[in-house]
């Protein structure tokens, strides 16, 4: 049995309720739900106390292959110090284990797997996920979504992504983000070819609050072309863009033409 099926049966067996063992642990309910789902497992400190209530091992609770015989907790005497250390590693190592998450699909593209997830817990430690779809920690694939992501589409609070990425900073083709850098940049501060935000710069057309380009909309603005967009209405600001850049490629005009307005 697994330690969540264990715990269940346990608390059942004593007639607790969710909240009243939440209770007695200083736990939130879905905490407790958590653990009998399997989906998270609790801290030694706690795997401890349930021992305590409940009358079992701490060995017991962790580990898939005791038995039923193997339940009774066991009196540690002064002289076991040293087993009940090697005891309480190896429960640290397991619970270290289980705090983290691993799939990896068996289908495999260019040698990548097709789907790679991983996650830890263990924050010394980079947990990478590399594969067509990879979801990590640190993600790198195709398309990744992860705290760090590389990819060709990118999500993730530091994203970098060849053709799209989004994150809180975005570094891509089109980048868009608190901050975005790429060619085509929209953030609350962007940097790009074409940038759109809070304060836009770009080596081209800049869309902004505050903008600064070669061709520059918002309301405070500095370029060689340049336009106050609060005094213009969506159809001049389109003529402006075009005139300067008629080769613009249409969603890009579309989307810097709703943030000028």
């Amino acid at each position: 049995m697994m330690f969540c099926e264990k715990l269940l049966q346990l608390r059942r067996e004593k007639g607790y309720s969710q909240e009243q063992l939440a209770e007695l642990l200083n736990v939130s309910r879905q905490s407790v739900s958590k653990w009998e789902a399997g989906a998270t497992m609790p801290e030694l400190e706690k795997l401890v106390a349930i021992s305590d209530i409940f009358g079992v091992s701490v060995d017991y609770l962790v580990r898939t292959n005791t038995t039923e015989k193997e339940q009774l907790k066991t009196v540690v005497t002064t002289s076991d110090n040293t087993a009940v250390m090697e005891q309480l590693s190896e429960i640290k190592h397991y619970i270290k284990k289980r705090s983290g998450f691993e799939y990896k699909s068996k289908t495999q593209v260019l040698g990548l797997p097709l789907v790679h997830i991983k996650f830890s817990n263990d924050y010394g430690r980079l947990a990478v996920a590399r594969g067509i779809l990879a979801i990590g920690n640190v993600a790198v694939g195709v398309i990744s979504f992860g705290a760090i992501s590389v990819g060709l589409l990118a999500l993730g609070g530091i994203s970098l992504g060849l053709l799209l990425a989004l994150g809180a900073l975005a570094f891509g083709g089109i980048a868009w983000g608190g901050v975005g850098i790429g060619v085509v940049a929209i953030g609350g501060v962007a940097f790009g070819l074409y940038a759109g935000g809070g304060v836009a710069v770009a080596g081209e057309l800049a869309v902004g609050g505050v903008a600064l380009g070669k061709t520059a909309i918002g309301h405070e603005v500095s370029g060689t072309y340049t336009l106050i967009s609060h005094s213009a209405t969506g159809e001049q600001i389109e003529s402006f863009i075009l005139r300067h850049y008629p080769d613009i490629w249409e969603p890009i005009l579309r989307l810097l033409k709703t943030l000028a307005g």
